[in-house]
């Protein structure tokens, strides 16, 4: 199968600019994108209930819009639409495993589809990058910014950040949080100047493994969500990781917090 760029859409705002992302990701990929529905209630099961048909009519309307929408502005980009089989966000999270990279639009903290977004960040195998609608229309990005663990190296994580780098044509700001000590400023001066440096060799040693993109190491004494929060301001990407089947309260927070695109990568 060719790769593919996978966008759940539901007609909402927030679903249409996830779609507009993965659009545009799909063309810097050289890669074709397809567009899924996954409802909540399964739109394949029993379809002489009430409200089944009109519901599957809707759905596969809203799919053949956003498709002719995607295609009306980007002429040549092989479009795909699929109405889901399963509900979300088992759907999603299935679709995922013959999918490059899965966009999702990213609702307000309290809305059904939110969890579902951070469900199928949690749990997909390929990377899946939360979008939001933006209140205003933003700028050109300034710089991806990759979220590191010095003491968890993960090279799938900082080479998805670097190709995104690479692909917006922008330099990777890798930004390392740490918090000092109970004691610290009972530690002598001396003694905080070579913890902190010790900080910021351990980045630098972890950065010069791979030098493909424009890299600006960014150590920062302070809160990890505080801290990318603020990094992100002027991000076009911000690429987070994640262990296992489950998202750190640092990535939970940062979702909430931030504007800007939001890439969640497995690794380990």
């Amino acid at each position: 199968m060719p790769p593919s760029v996978l966008a759940a859409v539901d007609g909402s705002p927030e679903s249409l600019a996830a779609a507009r992302w993965a659009a545009d990701e799909a063309v810097r990929r050289g890669a074709g994108l397809r567009l899924l529905y996954a409802w909540p209630r399964p739109l394949h099961a029993a379809p002489g209930l009430p409200g089944v048909a009109e519901a599957r009519g809707r759905a596969l309307g809203m799919l053949a819009d956003t498709a002719d929408w995607v295609r009306a502005n980007h002429p040549g980009l092989d479009v795909g639409t699929t109405l889901g089989a399963e509900p979300a966000p088992a759907g999603i999270t299935a679709a995922a495993a013959s999918a490059e990279l899965v966009v999702l639009g990213s609702h307000e903290p309290r809305s059904p589809f939110g969890s579902v977004s951070l469900a199928v960040a949690a749990h997909a195998p390929c990377p899946v990058v939360l979008v939001r609608a933006a209140p205003g229309s933003a700028g050109p990005p300034e710089e991806v910014v990759v979220g590191l663990d010095v003491s968890d190296p993960a090279e799938p994580l900082l080479a998805f950040a670097r190709k995104a780098a690479r692909a917006f044509g922008v330099p990777l700001r890798a930004v390392h949080a740490w918090t000092p000590p109970a004691k610290w400023w009972s530690l002598s001066t001396g003694e905080r100047a070579r913890r902190t440096e010790a900080e910021e060799d351990a980045l630098t040693d972890l950065l010069a493994r791979g030098t493909e993109a424009d890299v600006v190491p960014d150590v920062r004494r302070a809160d990890a969500a505080d801290a990318l929060a603020d990094a992100s301001r002027s991000a076009g990407l911000l690429v987070l990781g994640r262990t296992g089947h489950r998202l750190g309260a640092v990535t939970r927070a940062v979702v909430h917090r931030t504007w800007c695109p939001i890439a969640v990568v497995p690794h380990g």
